[in-house]
């Protein structure tokens, strides 16, 4: 069983398993005024002469389910993002997934490789990256940018910590490096994305470039799956379609309220920021069901259907950048990237630059049986995936070449090995307290869902506390004769792989003064 999914309960000391995380979880998130956005901050010249830190978001599943006009909302599920519209620049992405495959969405934002030209159903993540692959965060790494990746998922998921690293990450904070308080029904929840966001931003005195992804409103969207849905949806449509409709604006609410918390605290910061922000895929309403059932869709007939269920929100804000308002996007995922370092001023590659030219002439790349209705020269889609495999023929290339001396890129997962500062009490009587009972207090950090204590080798249940503090009831069979326990803290994924290990304490166990 993970250690995260163990929690010692009870003045028994029961051990209860808990396969999905109990919505006791919900923490209400109270939130600043809303930021005045048409009051411009000043920059001094020197302030807008520093790299502006780069934050990109995919808001997992992110969509505007108001645009189904069938249905009628007691009251607007994203209305920070509705307002924010009307102030930046925005538009829609041409997903290349529904429902699912977020990685490959990734993909093509980070590294400009677009999934059009790789084998249906495949997922380059754990099928071709095995070795450094050009992308935004290699890019910007090398002019000096801190580069994290967040996500509060497992680590191993998608590959992704070995691929984040080939990517050209510094750190990837992943779900072992979360706390269990920051559910919101079965995932972590948005707000503690956001956390870590503005915590690495502060962490580092350069400019930053961040890439993170969330999971509150994830599938699936049956009614349950938050404590309480506080928006009511009515229409012509079947009762349990319109309960998965609320389950799926209850759960837009977080992403909302994430958004307005990353805009309210970069707006007063005094550092040139860009928020980018997108969804990467409708969500799965059990497939196509609830949007044939609120006729949004015809059905997958629908002359429509690529353009209602592949396009996706974005929008481009910036706390420094003269707001653009009119300017709407409409681009495939790949071309993102580009528009970015353009956006931001920063240097790409020979790569980029190409695709920043043809973004120009080919905003979007569809299904090849579209090009024709959609207006696509086919020429130039032969021409991008012509450059796409040069570029990852080069890539592979590179990877086989010795390395002349260069230095591995330095990376870090999570918070890195957790720190045991201290045990209380400093030592323990033979047979515990007058009752058998001996609790011990571990202080340090940073401790997560992952933190597991090692009693002379062997893991035993524990109490997360607060990041900096777990507790354990100590097993009567470890204070049942004079000796030692050697005390540590280790980060353990799902899978039982070790990820961290802290340096160790030892507490002497002695015989009661008589």
């Amino acid at each position: 069983m993970p250690p995260w999914t163990r929690r010692w309960t009870g003045v028994l000391g029961l051990l209860l398993c808990l396969t999905v995380p109990s919505s006791e979880f919900i923490k209400p998130l109270s939130l600043p005024p809303l930021p005045d956005l048409t009051v411009q901050n000043e920059w001094s010249k020197d302030e807008l002469q520093k790299p502006p830190n780069i934050i990109i978001v995919l808001s997992e599943a992110f969509w505007d389910i108001t645009q189904i006009k069938s249905l009628k909302f007691s009251r607007d599920p994203i209305p920070f993002f509705h307002s924010l519209q009307k102030k930046t620049t925005h538009g829609t992405l041409l997903s290349p997934m529904f429902g699912g495959g977020t990685a490959n969405v990734e993909l093509e934002v980070l590294t400009g490789l677009s999934m059009r030209f790789f084998p249906e159903d495949s997922i380059p993540y754990e099928d071709y990256i095995k070795q450094p692959t050009e992308s935004l965060a290699s890019l910007l790494k090398a002019q000096g940018y801190h580069t994290t990746a967040i996500s509060p998922f497992y680590h191993w998921y998608f590959n992704s910590s070995e691929v984040y690293k080939d990517l050209g990450f510094s750190r990837f904070i992943s779900l072992e490096y979360f706390n269990p308080d920051e559910y919101v029904g079965p995932y972590i929840g948005d707000h503690a994305v956001a956390k870590r966001i503005i915590e690495e931003s502060r962490r580092s005195p350069g400019p930053d470039f961040i890439f993170a992804n969330t999971m509150e409103n994830h599938y699936h969207y049956w009614p349950g799956k938050f404590k309480r849905n506080t928006i009511d949806i009515t229409g012509d449509a079947p009762g349990d379609a319109l309960g998965i409709a609320e389950t799926y604006a209850q759960g837009s609410q977080g992403a909302d309220r994430m958004l307005q918390e990353l805009v309210t605290y970069y707006n007063d910061l005094r550092e040139p920021t860009i928020l980018v922000w997108f969804g990467d895929h409708l969500p799965s309403l059990e497939k196509n069901y609830v949007y044939e059932q609120t006729k949004y869709i015809s059905g997958e007939n629908d002359p429509d259907f690529l353009e209602k269920m592949h396009n996706t929100p974005v929008l481009i804000w910036s706390n420094y950048l003269p707001p653009a308002a009119d300017k709407e996007l409409h681009l495939s995922p790949s071309f993102l990237g580009p528009l970015i370092l353009q956006t931001a001023g920063r240097t790409g590659s020979a790569y980029t630059d190409y695709l920043a030219e043809l973004y120009k002439k080919l905003p979007i790349v569809p299904p090849a049986d579209r090009y024709q209705a959609m207006g696509i020269d086919p020429a130039l889609v032969k021409e991008y995936e012509a450059r796409q495999q040069a570029q990852w023929e080069a890539q592979k290339l590179h990877s086989q070449t010795p390395a002349n001396g260069e230095p591995d890129n330095p990376f870090v997962l999570g918070y890195g090995a957790p720190a045991l500062e201290g045990v209380s009490p400093e030592s323990v009587p033979v047979g515990g307290d007058s009752f058998g009972r001996t609790q011990l207090t571990l202080r340090g950090g940073r401790f997560g869902l992952g933190a597991t204590v090692f009693i002379n080798g062997s893991p035993v249940p524990s109490t997360w506390q607060s990041e900096q503090t777990l507790t354990v009831n100590l097993p009567k069979e470890h204070a049942a004769k004079p000796g030692t326990l050697n005390v540590q803290v280790k980060v353990i994924d799902s899978k039982n792989n070790v990820l961290g290990t802290s340096n160790t304490v030892s507490v002497p166990v002695t015989e009661k003064k008589q």
